[in-house]
C-alpha cells in the first residue's frame, strides 16, 4: 500500500510539487508569523523580568508600555518603602533610526540595577548619571542592531529627535533587546517626550516572598497604576496580544487558500483515476482498501508540504533577522510551532482527501470501468454549442473551476477588505478634522505611529503667535482600556476652544470643568451609560454630562474629556497629539504652513482635508495590504498553476489534435492564458462579493462596526482586477508554455 501511495504521488510530479508548495506556504506563515509573535512576547518577558525585578508598575489602562506614563517621583517614593531593596524607572519607545523605520530604544538609569544585565562586548557602557558624558549624548547598541544597521563603536546615529554617539555594543541574550538600543533615562525621556515620566517602575524586594503583599500595598497607594509580578507583565500587554491575533489571522488566510487548493488536487486526482480504481475494485480491492489508499496519498502530501513549510518558515525568520527595517522582529521557531504547522498540514490533507477517498471507495467496478471523463451527463451537447472556447474549457470540470475560484476569491477578498478599510479610515479621519473647522493640522514629524505623536504646549503658543493665525486648538487622542470593552477612543479638548464646538450636544451639556465627559451616542448606547453616570478610566471617575452626535462614526464611538485630564490619562503632560490651526485667510494656508514648519522644528503640517494620508499608521497599513496582496498572489498563483497544469494534462490529446489541425504554438499559448485570466477575473469578482459580505458583517459589530467602514472605490476595484490579472498571468504562464510546446504526434499517443 505504501509503495503504491508513493508511486501515485510521483506519477504527476508537477501537480504533486505545486500542491506541496500551496500547503507549504500556508504552513510557513504559521511558523514564521507565530515565531515572530512569540519572539516579541519573549522579548517583552525578558524586558520586564530579565533585570531581576520582582514587581513592575505601569499606568493602568495603557495597552502597552510604550504608551504608559508614570510620574518620576513615584520611583523615589517607592524606594523609601522598608520592603524595597532597589527601584528604577525605565522608558521604552519606538523611533526611526538610520535605515530602520521602526526601532526600539530603552531608557535606563546608568546606575540602576536593570541595566546591569546588558553585557558590553565592544566599547564601554553609558556614562554614569553622576558623571556627565564627555562625548555628548551617548547610546549603546545591541549586537544584532549594530550588524543590521552597520554601526560600530565611535559612529554616530540619527534617530528621531537627535544624533547620538555609539559608545558601546551589548549582548543581552534576548533577540528582541539585542535588536534595539539603550539610552540614559534622561536622554530617552527627552527623546520620547516623556518629561519627568517613566514608562514603568521596576522594583526589587528584600524578600521576594512578600511580593504579593507589597503588590497589593502599591496598588492601594497608587490607584492609577497597575502593579504585577514582573514575570507576568508581558502577558498583560495588549500590544503583544494584537500582534499574536494578527499573525493568526494572516496564517489562517494562507492556510484556507492552500486548503482549497489541496481539496482541488485531491478531487481531480481521484476523478482522473476513476477507471484505474474501477480495475482495482474488479480485482478484489475492498472499499476500505481503496479509501485507505486515496486518504493515505493526501496525508502523505500534507505531511510533505508541512515539512517543507516548516523549513520555509525557519528560513524566512533567518532572513528577517538580517533586515535593518525589521531587526526588532526576532522570531523563535519552537517545537510547539513546528508541531502546529505539521498538525495543520495533516488536517489539510485529511479534510482535502476525505470526500475524494469516500467517493472513490463507493465506486462500483462496472460504472468506474465505463467512465470516460468529461463533463456532467447531458451537458456535452449544450456545451458544444457555446461559442466561447474559454468558457467551454472552464465548465468542463466545474468542481475544479469552482474550487479554484473560491481560493482566488478568498485571497482577493482579504486584499479588497483591508484596502477598503484603510481608505475608509482616511475618509473618516479627514472628515473628523474638517468637522473641527480647522484649516491646518500640526503633528510630530518623526513619530513612527500617531499614538506616539507629542507636541509641547510651548510650540502651540509659538504657532498661535504667527501672523495670520486666528486660533490654535490642542487635541489629544488616545485609547484607554476598560473593563466594559477592550478600549475606548478618548479625545481631549480644552472646553472653551473653538475645535470642541463641532460636537453637537443632543442630551445634557458640553464640558465645563475637569473630570467631566461627553460621550458619542454610539458609545453611550454600547456602554449603557446615560447623562449623570460615572465612567471610570484608569481608576479615575468621569461624570457623563452630555451625549453628542457628529455623524462621524469614529467620534460617535468615543468620548471627549477636558484636555488636561486627557494629558494625564495618556501620559502627555503639557503636550498634545496634534494642533488644529484656524487661519484668518484660508488662501494663505500654504504660506502659513511654511511659516509653522520653519519656526517650529520637528513638526509636520498638512491641510485638514489631507491629514490622514500622511499618517505613518496608515502608510504602514498600506504596506501591510501590499504584503498580503503578495501573499495572495503567491498562494493563489500556485493554486492557479496547479489547476491549469491539471487541465493541460487532461486535454493533452485534444491539444495534440488542434496542433495536428494546424493550430500554431502562439494560438495554443493564447488559449491557455485566456482560460487562466478568465478564471482569475471570475475569482476577483467572487472576492469583491465576499469582501462586500464581510463588510456588511463588520458593520454589525457593536460600537466598533460603525468605525469599520469599507470604501469600495473605483481605484480599489481596479487594484483587485490588476492583482487578479497578475495572478492569472503567473499561474497560467508555465502551463501555457508547456501546452504550446506539445508535439502533435506525442500528444495524440498520450493516455
Amino acid at each position: 500500500m505504501l509503495k503504491m501511495i508513493v508511486k501515485n504521488l510521483f506519477r504527476r510530479k508537477t501537480r504533486t510539487l505545486l500542491t506541496m508548495l500551496g500547503i507549504a506556504v500556508g504552513v510557513s506563515m504559521i511558523v514564521a508569523l507565530g515565531a515572530m509573535a512569540e519572539g516579541i512576547r519573549t522579548g517583552y518577558q525578558s524586558m520586564f523580568s530579565g533585570s531581576g525585578s520582582d514587581l513592575t508598575l505601569m499606568q493602568k489602562g495603557a495597552y502597552d508600555i510604550t504608551l504608559s506614563g508614570v510620574d518620576e517621583e513615584v520611583v523615589s517614593q517607592i524606594a523609601a518603602m522598608p520592603e524595597v531593596r532597589e527601584v528604577t524607572g525605565m522608558v521604552v519607545g519606538n523611533v526611526a533610526a538610520a535605515d530602520a523605520p521602526y526601532f526600539f530604544v530603552f531608557g535606563y538609569d546608568p546606575d540602576g540595577f536593570a541595566i546591569e544585565r546588558f553585557r558590553i562586548v565592544e566599547g564601554q557602557p553609558l556614562s554614569s548619571s553622576r558623571r556627565p558624558a564627555a562625548s555628548g549624548r551617548e547610546i549603546i547598541v545591541g549586537k544584532q542592531a549594530s550588524e543590521a544597521l552597520k554601526l560600530n563603536v565611535g559612529d554616530t546615529v540619527r534617530i528621531t529627535g537627535g544624533t547620538f554617539n555609539v559608545v558601546g555594543i551589548y549582548n543581552s541574550g534576548s533577540g528582541f533587546e539585542d535588536a534595539a538600543a539603550i539610552l540614559s533615562l534622561s536622554d530617552a525621556q527627552q527623546l520620547l517626550q516623556k518629561h519627568r515620566q517613566v514608562g514603568a517602575v521596576q522594583v526589587k524586594l528584600k524578600d521576594a516572598r512578600q511580593s504579593e503583599r507589597v503588590r497589593a500595598q502599591l496598588e492601594r497607594l497608587y490607584p492609577r497604576l497597575a502593579a504585577s509580578q514582573s514575570s507576568q507583565t508581558a502577558d498583560q500587554q495588549q500590544m503583544t496580544t494584537y500582534i499574536q491575533g494578527f499573525a493568526v489571522a494572516i496564517a489562517l488566510l494562507a492556510v484556507i487558500i492552500g486548503g482549497v487548493g489541496m481539496a482541488n488536487t485531491a478531487m481531480m486526482s481521484t476523478f482522473e483515476r476513476t477507471r484505474e480504481i474501477g480495475t482495482l475494485r474488479a480485482l478484489g480491492w475492498s472499499r476500505r482498501r481503496v479509501l485507505g489508499m486515496v486518504f493515505g496519498e493526501n496525508l502523505a502530501l500534507g505531511l510533505a508540504g508541512g515539512l517543507l513549510g516548516c523549513a520555509l518558515g525557519a528560513a524566512m525568520i533567518a532572513l528577517l533577522a538580517q533586515s535593518a527595517a525589521l531587526a526588532f522582529v526576532q522570531g523563535q521557531v519552537t517545537p510547539s510551532l513546528v508541531g502546529q504547522g505539521l498538525a495543520t498540514a495533516l488536517i489539510l490533507g485529511a479534510v482535502g482527501g476525505l470526500y475524494p477517498a469516500r467517493w472513490a471507495s463507493r465506486l462500483l467496478p462496472v460504472e468506474a470501468l465505463s467512465y470516460h471523463g468529461g463533463s456532467a451527463k447531458g451537458s456535452g451537447a449544450r456545451l458544444t454549442r457555446l461559442r466561447s472556447e474559454t468558457l467551454r474549457s472552464l465548465l468542463r470540470r466545474r468542481t475544479r473551476t469552482a474550487l479554484t475560484v473560491v481560493g482566488i476569491g478568498i485571497g482577493l477578498s482579504a486584499v479588497v477588505l483591508l484596502s477598503g478599510l484603510a481608505d475608509g479610515f482616511i475618509i473618516i479621519f479627514n472628515q473628523m478634522m474638517a468637522g473641527t473647522d480647522m484649516d491646518l493640522v500640526v503633528r510630530q514629524a518623526e513619530a513612527t505611529d500617531f499614538s506616539y505623536s507629542a507636541i509641547s504646549e510651548r510650540d502651540g503658543r509659538k504657532i498661535a503667535a504667527l501672523p495670520g493665525v486666528q486660533s490654535v486648538s490642542g487635541i489629544v487622542i488616545g485609547a484607554i482600556t476598560m473593563e466594559e470593552m477592550p478600549f475606548l477612543l478618548v479625545f481631549g479638548y480644552a472646553p472653551h476652544e473653538p475645535a470642541i464646538e463641532h460636537f453637537r450636544i443632543v442630551e445634557g451639556r458640553s464640558l465645563s470643568g475637569s473630570r467631566e465627559m461627553i460621550l458619542g451616542r454610539a458609545a453611550a448606547d454600547a456602554m449603557k451609560v446615560r447623562v449623570g453616570d460615572i465612567v471610570r478610566m484608569s481608576e479615575v471617575g468621569f461624570r457623563v454630562v452630555g451625549i453628542f452626535e457628529t455623524s462621524m462614526s469614529i467620534e460617535d464611538s468615543g468620548g471627549v474629556i477636558p484636555l488636561r485630564d486627557a494629558q494625564a490619562l495618556t501620559g502627555k503632560p503639557r503636550q498634545v497629539s496634534m494642533y488644529g490651526v484656524k487661519i484668518v485667510d484660508p488662501g494663505q494656508a500654504e504660506s502659513i504652513q511654511a511659516q509653522i514648519e520653519a519656526s517650529v522644528p520637528g513638526v509636520a503640517v498638512s491641510p485638514s482635508s489631507e491629514f490622514a494620508e500622511n499618517l505613518p499608521d496608515l502608510q504602514a497599513t498600506y504596506a501591510m495590504v501590499w504584503a498580503i496582496s503578495g501573499l495572495a498572489i503567491l498562494v493563489g498563483g500556485i493554486g492557479m498553476m496547479n489547476t491549469m497544469v491539471m487541465s493541460i494534462y487532461e486535454r493533452t490529446r485534444e491539444i495534440g489534435a488542434l496542433r495536428a489541425l494546424g493550430w500554431r504554438r502562439r494560438r495554443v499559448l493564447r488559449m491557455v492564458l485566456r482560460e487562466s485570466l478568465a478564471l482569475s477575473l471570475v475569482g476577483a469578482l467572487a472576492g469583491i462579493l465576499l469582501a462586500a459580505v464581510f463588510s456588511a458583517l463588520l458593520s454589525l459589530i457593536p460600537l466598533w462596526g460603525e468605525m469599520l467602514i469599507v470604501t469600495f472605490s473605483p481605484g480599489l476595484l481596479a487594484q483587485a482586477l490588476i492583482v487578479a490579472a497578475v495572478l492569472g498571468m503567473l499561474g497560467g504562464l508555465y502551463p501555457a508554455w508547456r501546452a504550446s510546446n506539445l508535439r502533435p504526434a506525442e500528444a495524440l499517443r498520450y493516455e
